[in-house]
């Protein structure tokens, strides 16, 4: 007899003879294992279904279903549950068949031995358990690469994408499903200017499988925005420097909000800096900007055709808003919060928008949900941020071309989107919120920006298939009972 397992197991005898199955589950008793027992192929196949034993002994020739059709019921429910098949020696041919069908092992009868029996089927458990272990680890392999918060891509020699997790979705706005129906998905990927560096980078690295690549580079989302990636080869072990390999594994890195947080900390201490100085600067300025509009008046009440007078006046004017936005942006957000319904603001913003709008043949397809578009911010910080937003959308407006504000709750937030047909795309988007940055020329969205960040909320621009897109989220109000104001 074998000694008892640590673990008992659960054996299923199928066998139409008495005697055979009696002697049997005895044996697996003295295991110390949990015995089972059919009469006939089909009996099996029920308690294999109920019972889900961790072995099954099979004789071959049964009436009502033989042990083959046993085996490819079994197959049939894809069941990988390991069978013993335990026959007479003239049932050879049949025992060939079924190691074709699955079976693990072959013991013949009459059992002679069962110190050979019990080695079979440690042998046959062991081989499961490891199978298990291997499977819960290529699970687990696989989960981990599904969910890891970089892209991990595989290619073939014509740099078609064969695998991507699902964090391309997030990274570039594609499900893996999308991604790989797409021919060419991962150079598409790749920012126009830096996609034939990038390409070459993939091609020498398929001629040579000793050739590794790191790059930083420009990647476009699917909604048009620029992400900024390391774009990485994994290295291929056993691998002969000259020798070409049939495909190219790596990975993304999104290094986009590092990025951005180097560019918000640069603006940090510039606004710092311009908030030390701006008030020097303002009374330094202003002091001779409001004496050359003075002459530029006098002037003009002088000699009311004097086209220069105007133009020094409009300049002052011009450079005194200029003064009057900066020292804006650099004044601290002060906020007097109360529970407010963001559509009865949208509403009021496009009241006041409405003259210039209906000039320039500009009506806006509005959707707002009020019951769930309730907020507990400052009515009027939100009624500038709505109104620049329109603003600037208006602004960017193709002739004749059409603007919508769309207003839907999330879970925790309260979202509005404003977007319109684009005249033109946004060169840079990633400047499109930096006030101060090289070539800015407006602190309005900047301000945007600024104050619903500081009221917990987010503001993002998109641009895809020549319409733009900004959207403004807010943490939505707790459910009070006290009413709104309108």
């Amino acid at each position: 007899m074998s000694e008892p397992r640590e673990t008992p197991r659960t054996i299923l005898t199928v066998d139409d003879d008495p005697a055979v199955r009696a002697t049997l589950v005895a044996w697996i008793e003295d295991a110390g294992h949990r015995p089972l027992e059919a009469s006939s192929g089909l009996e099996g196949l029920e308690l294999l279904a109920s019972q889900s034993p961790d072995l099954v002994l099979l004789d071959l020739r049964m009436p009502v279903m033989d042990g083959l059709t046993f085996l490819e019921e079994k197959n049939a429910r894809n069941d990988d549950t390991p069978v013993i098949v335990i026959s007479g020696r003239s049932d050879m041919q049949d025992a060939i068949r079924a190691f074709r069908f699955g079976a693990w092992d072959y013991l013949t009868k009459p059992i002679e031995s069962f110190d050979l029996l019990g080695h079979a089927v440690s042998a046959v458990l062991e081989r499961r358990e490891l199978a298990r272990k291997v499977r819960q680890a290529e699970d687990r392999y696989a989960n981990l690469v599904r969910n890891l918060p970089l892209v991990v891509f595989s290619l073939d020699e014509r740099l078609e994408l064969q695998f991507v997790n699902m964090a391309c979705r997030s990274m570039l706005g594609f499900t893996p499903e999308e991604a790989l129906a797409e021919p060419g998905w991962l150079p598409a990927r790749i920012h126009p200017d830096e996609r034939p560096v990038v390409t070459r980078l993939l091609q020498q690295a398929l001629a040579d499988c000793s050739v590794t690549f790191s790059r930083t580079c420009r990647m476009l989302h699917r909604s048009g925005r620029v992400v900024h990636g390391i774009l990485k080869s994994i290295p291929q072990a056993d691998c002969e420097p000259g020798v070409a390999r049939p495909g190219i594994e790596g990975v993304i890195l999104d290094i986009t909000d590092r990025l951005m947080l180097e560019k918000y900390l640069v603006q940090k201490e510039k606004v710092k800096t311009l908030g030390a100085i701006s008030a020097e600067v303002a009374h330094e300025i202003r002091n001779p900007l409001m004496s050359i509009g003075g002459y530029a008046r006098r002037l003009q009440q002088k000699q009311p055709g004097l086209t220069e007078a105007a133009i020094i006046l409009d300049e002052a004017r011009r450079l005194e808003k200029l003064l009057d936005r900066i020292r804006d942006y650099l004044t601290p957000v002060k906020s007097h919060r109360m529970r407010i319904n963001l559509a009865d603001v949208v509403i009021r913003g496009l009241e006041l928008l409405a003259p210039s709008l209906e000039a320039n043949d500009v009506h806006p397809r509005v959707e707002l949900d009020r019951d769930s578009a309730l907020v507990e911010e400052d009515p009027d910080i939100l009624a500038q941020i709505v109104i620049d937003l329109i603003r600037a959308t208006q602004a960017a407006l193709a002739p004749k071309g059409e603007m919508w504000l769309r207003c839907f709750a999330g879970e925790r937030f309260l979202n509005l989107e404003v977007g319109g047909d684009q005249a033109r795309p946004v060169e840079d988007v990633e400047k499109l919120f930096l006030p101060f940055d090289e070539g800015g020329e407006s602190v309005g969205l900047a301000s945007c920006y600024r104050m619903l960040r500081s009221m917990g909320g987010s503001l993002t621009f998109e641009q895809k298939d020549g319409k733009g897109l900004f959207t403004m989220s807010v943490p939505r109000a707790a459910q009070l009972n006290a009413p709104a104001q309108g």
